[in-house]
Formats: structure tokens, sequence, C-alpha cells
């Protein structure tokens, strides 16, 4: 069986696909990229759809808005292929594509979250996120997520991690890792917040034989990446800060954090990173900076659901250095998110339920 996953290059959407594809091993996967002529193409072909994506489309008019909306290139290779079973796509603008490749192949259509403005309603199967949930209306072409798919196993991680450690070449310390994302309209994180947080495992260090390994992502602020940078030169606990930018030993250094800590914090901003780090069934902080709007995000609904069911802890900037310290002197033993399970089960049930 032929599995065709679009992919936008964002890595966000590639991360949820490639959970999934991780899982497919007995199917043939093939990527394939999508670029649009604009980005007013783009738009304007969902606005097609959703004003006449309920009527039947012949092939001559799939193939039309596929040529008229995409890169040349990109168009030949999606009708240049011998067959298709499923197509399977994360992010709004791959939502039509997948569609119409499904009805052009006759194939089952798979998309990760909620795509606008077209909805979930004509694909055959949604993978949606508890941030969704609300807008499916009970839906039954819907699976259900708590947070949503990664390629995060533990499995994985617990192999490679000896071969982290002896690259870094990291003692017998515990290790926290520190994940720091960035700003977006709910939420920031500014220097006093990094700075609290530089004294803050300063204190816990007094208290506990750690070793820290914190990255950045592309959205910190600029500001907030080179004060971390200055400060963290100074301190001897600092076993590894890397940038997404900046050169490693180490060709993966997210993952090597993932694998190598015993206890991760990731910033509360980034909803993928915070369902990452749950995946691995490690101990996990979600930590909150500096709210910029009224209403906290809805994604805090589902970090109090994940709390609920001790999949993760929640902490402000004031009570970290207790929580660390309850987390690492405590046998507490967290529950791994398994949303990427979750959605490859439906996926073969869907696609077993045709056979």
């Amino acid at each position: 069986m032929k599995v065709v996953i679009l992919s936008d290059n964002k890595p966000g959407h590639y991360k949820q696909s490639l959970g999934i594809a991780k899982y497919l091993t007995d199917y043939d996967i093939e990527w394939q990229d999508i670029q649009f002529h604009s980005k007013l193409r783009d738009n304007l072909l969902r606005i097609f759809f959703c004003i006449f994506g309920c009527f039947s489309l012949n092939s001559y008019s799939i193939k039309f808005l596929l040529k008229w909306s995409l890169h040349p290139s990109i168009y030949n290779s999606l009708l240049n292929k011998n067959s298709v079973d499923v197509v399977l796509s994360t992010g709004s603008s791959l939502a039509v594509v997948n569609l119409l490749l499904g009805k052009l192949y006759q194939a089952k259509t798979i998309t990760c979250r909620r795509p606008s403005p077209i909805g979930v309603r004509h694909f055959d199967m949604a993978i949606l996120p508890m941030l969704s949930w609300h807008k499916t209306k009970k839906q039954e072409n819907v699976c259900k997520t708590i947070g949503v798919p990664n390629p995060i196993t533990p499995d994985e991680l617990n192999k490679k991690e000896p071969i982290y450690s002896e690259t870094l070449n990291l003692d017998s310390r515990k290790c926290i890792g520190i994940l720091i994302g960035g700003t977006d309209k709910s939420e920031t994180i500014t220097i006093d917040d990094v700075s609290q947080l530089i004294n803050t495992i300063d204190s816990v260090v007094t208290k506990l034989n750690i070793q820290v390994l914190l990255t950045t992502s592309r959205r910190t602020p600029s500001e907030v990446t080179l004060y971390l940078k200055s400060h963290l030169d100074t301190r001897d606990w600092c076993s590894l800060f890397i940038e997404p930018s900046s050169t490693s030993m180490i060709d993966e250094p997210y993952e090597a954090i993932l694998a190598l800590s015993d206890l991760l914090i990731v910033t509360a901003d980034s909803f993928s990173m915070v369902c990452e780090a749950a995946s691995t069934g490690k101990k996990v902080i979600v930590l909150s900076m500096t709210q910029t709007a009224i209403r906290m995000p809805s994604r805090y609904k589902v970090y109090t659901y994940m709390k609920d069911y001790s999949i993760i802890s929640l902490s402000n900037r004031d009570d970290l250095s207790s929580i660390i310290t309850e987390q690492l002197e405590t046998n507490i033993v967290n529950k791994k998110l398994q949303d990427t399970e979750t959605a490859v089960k439906a996926i073969r049930g869907l696609l077993d339920s045709n056979n």
C-alpha cells in the first residue's frame, strides 16, 4: 500500500507527519514537497474549495486546479505517480492539494490538525489534538489525540543516550534539559524571564548535583538568546548551550537533550515541544513565562489535562525551584503521551476496514 505524505517544509508540520510515517514501516512511504506559484494562489485555491468542494470534480478540473496553483515541477511529480492509496498532510496550505489528489487517485485522505478554512468534513480522517475537539461536533471521521503526533520514541532515545553522553563527555551528574521557545500572540520570553531562570538553576545547583543542557528555538527573541549565551558561558553547570543556527559536535542536539535529560523543562509557548517532551516518558515541567494576553491561551486547558493525568507538571517562574527539587528527589513516574500511537492505530483501522 502506497502512502504519499505532502510536506510544506515547516518543521512543526513535518515532525507530525514524520512521527506517523515512522510507525508505518510496512507501507510504501513517499514524501512529496509542495510549492505553490504564490501565496495568493494558495489562498484562492482554499476559497474555491470552500465554495465548490461539495461538488463532484472530474479529473480534468482537478488537473487544471493543481496546474494553476502549483509550481510546474511539483505538478508534474504529482501526476506521474503510478498509484496512490493514502494521502497524508499536516497544515492548512496542503489540505486542498491532499483532497484533490485523493479524488484524482481515489485514495484515502488524512489530515493532521484542523486545516483552515475548509475544516475536516471532506477528509476520510482528521487527527485532531484536544485544542480542536470543540470544533468537530462529534464527527465520525475524527481521531482525537491529546497533543500532536511527533517522531519522539523512548526506545530510540535510550539507544542513542550513551552515544550522545560520550560525544559530549558528560559526567555522572543528573541532567536537566531546558527547551526555550519564543513569542506568540499570548506569551513571550523576556530577559527578565531567563534571568530569573538562570538564578533559579544557580540556587538548585547548590542543593542538587546536576548539570544543564539548554537549547533555544528559531522563535526565541534574539536579545534573549544573546543574554543566555553571555551568562551561561560562566556557569560550569551548563554542559551544553546550543542555538538552532549554530554548529554542534552532534548532528541532533535537540534529540540529544531529550535523550540525556532526567528532567525536561519546556516553555509553555511551544505546544509541539511540550508534546515531544511528554512523549519521552520522562519527567516534564511546563514553564509559564511572560503573559501578553488578558486571557490564558487555550493550550493551558490541555496542559491542565496533562497535569491531572500525571503526564507533566506545571510551574511559573516563582515556583520552579521547589518543583525541580520535588521532581528530582522523588520517585515520580510520569505517564508517556501516546498521541502518535493513537493516530497510527486509527489510520490502520481506516485502511483495514476497506480491504
